[in-house]
């Protein structure tokens, strides 16, 4: 069932330095990183916002709304475009999801929205690390951003220790998702071939 009351944001920075690319445009099966994405996020948000400084770039993208950077730091940052989706969402809450994480898992997402009480933050958090781009964000979140920004303090993990944040264990997340593969990155090419691999044997 799609649910209205909660955003997803997608952050799309660009070029990747390590793939010398756009990792979000790159094929998988016979649609881009980001189409996979977004089409596995429409089963469940009827809002995503996609944080990109170039638009252009993604013309394939349908039903979707675009966000620029609203905070110019002369540089990539996930924590900018994490807080510029939550300016522009119009939920209480909004899922904050990387372009380059295609192993969407739907039934986890949901079980986090279905978790959510009277924390700023729901975060995965596993063997002492988070999961900030497979959170959820609470607009309430912006004030301490705001401060992060301010003092140039750009760690987006900063935000968990500085608002009511509720962790999901691994415990929890093993039950939808024993491998893990939804936080999977794509960050080299030879990841990027075997996950094209995978998508294509589907």
């Amino acid at each position: 069932m799609v649910d209205s009351e909660v955003t997803a944001i997608v952050l799309a920075g660009g070029g990747s330095t390590r793939m010398g690319q756009n990792k979000a445009l790159l094929k998988l099966g016979n649609k881009t990183m980001i189409e996979t994405i977004i089409d596995s996020l429409k089963v469940l948000f009827e809002h995503i916002l996609v944080i990109t400084n170039h638009p252009e770039e993604y013309n394939m993208l349908k039903n979707v709304k675009f966000v620029k950077d609203c905070v110019d730091v002369g540089e990539k940052n996930s924590l900018i475009g994490l807080y510029s989706g939550l300016k522009q969402s119009e939920t209480a809450y909004t899922f904050a999801i990387g372009c380059d994480m295609p192993f969407v898992h739907i039934e986890f997402i949901q079980y986090m929205m279905d978790s959510l009480k009277d924390e700023a933050i729901i975060v995965p958090y596993i063997n002492g690390f988070y999961e900030p781009l497979y959170a959820i964000y609470s607009n309430d979140c912006l004030g301490a951003m705001d401060k992060l920004i301010q003092t140039k303090n750009y760690r987006i993990s900063a935000i968990f220790e500085n608002v009511p944040s509720k962790k999901v264990t691994y415990d929890e997340i093993r039950i939808f998702d024993s491998s893990l593969a939804c936080f999977k990155n794509i960050n080299t090419y030879d990841v990027y071939l075997k996950t094209k691999h995978i998508f294509e044997s589907i």
